[in-house]
């Protein structure tokens, strides 16, 4: 059979901070891509990306290489946010560059895998993504001072007035 699962980088990132979101989608994306393949499922998995790198944005090429090994075999889904689109797809020359980078990321990704992470360097990720974690929620959660602190030190308000994005700037409660 087959199967697709979506990963989203935008939530896991506002809830445990870049590395720890990064690293625990990578151990994820191991984790099904083993299961689908003991099972003799054919696996394909959804990237829902953002245009900004905390919501999993950031250069497509790269990003698509630095999927585990035996994640992608030939098969990518990935979701384009709106304020992406234009940039990557309004006229003919930019969206067949957009599509030969995916193209030609996702056959090398095939074609020359990556190395598996070796288990020192997983020891070593597993205490970077604990440390990173437990930091940045120290901070965006546990400090009364950090909204106000955000609130004047950047333009979130304004932001958030403007309809430029696919999104509400907040959710409701």
């Amino acid at each position: 059979g087959q199967q697709e699962i979506m990963i989203g980088y935008s939530d896991s990132g506002k809830d445990a901070g870049r590395l720890a979101a990064a690293w625990a989608l990578y151990e994820a994306q191991e984790a099904c891509s083993k299961i689908a393949d003991e099972f003799g499922v054919k696996l394909t998995i959804f990237h829902g990306r953002g245009g900004t790198v905390g919501r999993g944005g950031g250069p497509s090429h790269l990003a698509i290489l630095s999927q585990p090994p035996g994640t992608i075999n030939g098969s990518l889904r990935v979701t384009v946010q709106g304020e992406i689109i234009e940039q990557n797809f309004s006229e003919a020359d930019t969206c067949f560059r957009t599509l030969d980078l995916y193209t030609s990321a996702t056959l090398q990704h095939m074609l020359m895998p990556t190395n598996v992470p070796k288990p020192d360097w997983r020891d070593m990720m597993n205490l970077m993504s604990e440390a990173s974690c437990d930091q940045y929620r120290s901070i965006v959660f546990k400090d009364p001072k950090f909204v106000a602190y955000f609130k004047a030190a950047t333009p979130e308000t304004e932001l958030g007035k403007m309809n430029i994005g696919s999104r509400p700037a907040k959710r409701k409660k």
